[in-house]
C-alpha cells in the first residue's frame, strides 16, 4: 500500500503554502508514482499581431488566382482527351457516371494513370493541378489518400496527402487545388499519375474524382506568417478581416444581414482559401474556407459587423484554448493558401494575435 507523505513549505512571507506528495513504487501495479516536478525557464514575452503576408502582393488576400490557358487533361469524365487509367490493386471504376471511383477501399489500392499520347508533360509549362472529389464514405483519422506522379513508372516529386487540401468533413462534391511545388515539380517531365488509398482501420472509405488537371495559368498565392529565426510566436486567435460594397443592415437595424452561404457580397468560393498548420514537414490541420457559415460552423466568431449603408466591413476571430506556437523554423509553418478570384471583395486581411518570446 503506497504511503502518502506530504511536504510543506513557503513560497514567500505573504503567500501560501506549498504541498508536494510523495507515493513510493507501488508493487500492486508495478508503477513508480513518485515525486514530480515540473520546471521552466522563466519567459518574458511582448504583445504582437503580425499579417499574413505574400512576398509578391504584401497583406492584401483579395486578389484573383483564378486558372485559365490550356489546360492538360487527365480525366473529365470522358469528353476529352485524358489519361487511360488502369487499377492496381482495389475495386477501381473509370467510367462511373463519368467519374473514377473506388469502392470500399483496403490499404494500399492503388490507380494508375498514363498519358495516353505517350507524350511527356513538361511541368514547367503549369502551376497547379486542380480536381474535384465526392467523398461517400471517409474518416480523416484512417484515412488518406495521395497522389504522385511518374516518369515511364519512375516515380517523381512528393506524394501529397489529398486531406490536406480538401474538407474531409465534407461529403458533397468539392475542389481542390494542389500547386505545384508542392508536388514537388518545378521543371521535371512527367506520363503518369498513381492514386493510392490509405486505410489504418474502421470502414473502408469510398470516393470518386473527376476534372483532374494541370492548369496552365494561375498560380495559388500562399500568405505566411513571417517569424524571424530564433523566435517563438504564442498565437491566441487569428482575426480575418473583410469588407465589401454590400448594403450590411436589415432596414430596421436590429442585426447585420450578412448571406451564410457568401462571403459578403461574393458569391460561395470555387475551391476556397486554405489554412494549414505544419510542422518538421507534417500536415498537422487543414482547413478550407468558402462561406462565413463554413467560418463559423469551424469555430470562427463574428465580431465588428458595420455598415455605412453602402460598405460593409466584418472581422471574424478565430481563438485558440491554448496558444498556438510557431517557430521561425522554415518547417514551422501556419499559412494561407487561396485558389479563387477575391477580388470581389473591396479588403481581405487575415492576421495572427498573441505574443512574441523576448
Amino acid at each position: 500500500m503506497p504511503v502518502d507523505v506530504k511536504i510543506t513549505g513557503q513560497r514567500g512571507k505573504d503567500s501560501t503554502v506549498t504541498e508536494a506528495h510523495v507515493h513510493p513504487f507501488d508493487t500492486a501495479t508495478g508503477k513508480h508514482v513518485g515525486l514530480v516536478t515540473l520546471s521552466h525557464r522563466f519567459i518574458e514575452t511582448e504583445p504582437s499581431t503580425q499579417f499574413f503576408v505574400n512576398s509578391g502582393v504584401g497583406a492584401a488576400m483579395n486578389q484573383d488566382v483564378s486558372f485559365g490557358g490550356t489546360p492538360e487533361i487527365i480525366h473529365n469524365g470522358g469528353t476529352s482527351t485524358e489519361w487511360t487509367g488502369t487499377a492496381l490493386v482495389g475495386a477501381w471504376n473509370f467510367a462511373d457516371g463519368g467519374r473514377i471511383s473506388i469502392t470500399s477501399a483496403n490499404d494500399n489500392d492503388a490507380a494508375d494513370f498514363a498519358e495516353e499520347n505517350t507524350l511527356t508533360i513538361n511541368t514547367n509549362n503549369f502551376q497547379a493541378v486542380t480536381g474535384n472529389i465526392d467523398l461517400t464514405t471517409y474518416s480523416e483519422v484512417n484515412n488518406s489518400m495521395n497522389m504522385q506522379f511518374n516518369l515511364s513508372g519512375t516515380l517523381t516529386g512528393n506524394s501529397v496527402d489529398l486531406n490536406d487540401y480538401i474538407d474531409t468533413t465534407d461529403f458533397a462534391q468539392q475542389n481542390f487545388v494542389i500547386p505545384k511545388l508542392d508536388l514537388g515539380l518545378s521543371t521535371q517531365s512527367v506520363d503518369g499519375m498513381t492514386l493510392t488509398m490509405n486505410r489504418a482501420g474502421g470502414a473502408r472509405p469510398t470516393a470518386s474524382f473527376d476534372d483532374i488537371q494541370f492548369e496552365e495559368t494561375g498560380i495559388p498565392l500562399i500568405f505566411n506568417l513571417n517569424v524571424k529565426q530564433g523566435q517563438k510566436f504564442h498565437i491566441s486567435e487569428l482575426v480575418f478581416a473583410y469588407a465589401d460594397a454590400l448594403v450590411g443592415t436589415l432596414s430596421d437595424g436590429t442585426m447585420p444581414a450578412l448571406a451564410y452561404d457568401q462571403i459578403l457580397g461574393l458569391a460561395a468560393l470555387t475551391n476556397g482559401f486554405v489554412i494549414t498548420r505544419s510542422k518538421g514537414g507534417k500536415t498537422l490541420f487543414s482547413a478550407t474556407i468558402k462561406t462565413l457559415g463554413a467560418h463559423i460552423s469551424a469555430g470562427a466568431i463574428p465580431d465588428n459587423p458595420w455598415s455605412d449603408g453602402t460598405n460593409t466591413f466584418v472581422t471574424l476571430r478565430v481563438v485558440f484554448p491554448d496558444p498556438l506556437i510557431i517557430t521561425g523554423d522554415v518547417d514551422d509553418t501556419l499559412t494561407i493558401q487561396i485558389n479563387d478570384d477575391m477580388t470581389g471583395l473591396l479588403q481581405f486581411t487575415a492576421a495572427a494575435r498573441g505574443s512574441i518570446e523576448i
